[in-house]
């Protein structure tokens, strides 16, 4: 079976951003971003105050870029009840990503899971090494203990994102992975570091990863696209062929 690369565009009121540790420090035009031949698209709302007028341009930046690309989406970004999967499935939406790394959405979890299926629901768990990492803070609570947790109460997938790493571009937390690699029983996506095509190489490697997220901005363009799957496949990556 194939293993995934999929694009996550990040967005700031609207715009295009590059984040460091999960915090927006560049904002870009979108003019370049690839929406053929990734496998998937994924974007965030990653908008510190968000109101109205910020989901407002994150939906009219979604729609402009999605317009003639046939790419299944994930949307994810401050989803708290079923009118904001609601409101993301308008704009043709096929999965939503909810930040699971907090017990208080399991519950919303297992209702979301109820209402839209289960195959459309990617529990996320940000993590900041071998903790887990919410509100801004890095917790007492363990990456494994956290994947215990939830190993019977997430959506289909599970997506494991390193804050510590995000937008170093040096890699993926091996280090935490190998340390989960044993209770990964779920199809699981894993983000925060990519710098090259080696990089996705190493973790599609990893047993039960069904896929990458890569949300650099000089990562998102076609060429860059392109060029990454001819090495992976020259690597031994089980990547399709464009």
């Amino acid at each position: 079976m194939y293993k995934r690369i999929i694009g996550l565009v990040l967005l700031d009121n609207g715009f295009v951003c590059r984040t460091r540790n999960f915090i927006s420090d560049y904002l870009y035009n979108d003019l370049f971003i690839d929406t053929k031949y990734f496998d998937e698209i994924a974007f965030i709302d990653v908008s510190k105050n968000r109101g109205s007028q910020s989901i407002s341009l994150f939906a009219s930046t979604v729609e402009k870029l999605m317009k003639n690309s046939q790419l299944p989406i994930a949307i994810g970004g401050g989803i708290r009840d079923l009118n904001d999967i609601k409101a993301y499935r308008s704009l043709g939406a096929d999965r939503y990503i909810i930040n699971q790394s907090s017990p208080s959405k399991d519950t919303f979890i297992k209702k979301a899971t109820d209402v839209f299926g289960h195959s459309t629901i990617i529990s996320a768990i940000n993590h900041w090494g071998q903790n887990t990492f919410i509100g801004g803070q890095r917790t007492s609570v363990s990456l494994y203990s956290r994947l215990v947790e939830i190993a019977n109460n997430s959506g289909s997938e599970i997506l494991i994102n390193s804050v510590e790493n995000d937008g170093s571009l040096m890699g993926f937390d091996k280090s935490s992975l190998n340390q989960i690699a044993d209770i990964i029983v779920k199809p699981t996506l894993i983000a925060g570091g990519i710098g090259n095509w080696s990089h996705v190489l190493e973790g599609l490697e990893i047993e039960n990863i069904s896929g990458v997220f890569t949300s650099n901005i000089y990562h998102l363009s076609t060429s860059t696209v392109m060029n990454w799957r001819k090495q992976i496949i020259a690597g031994g990556g089980k990547v399709r062929a464009i």
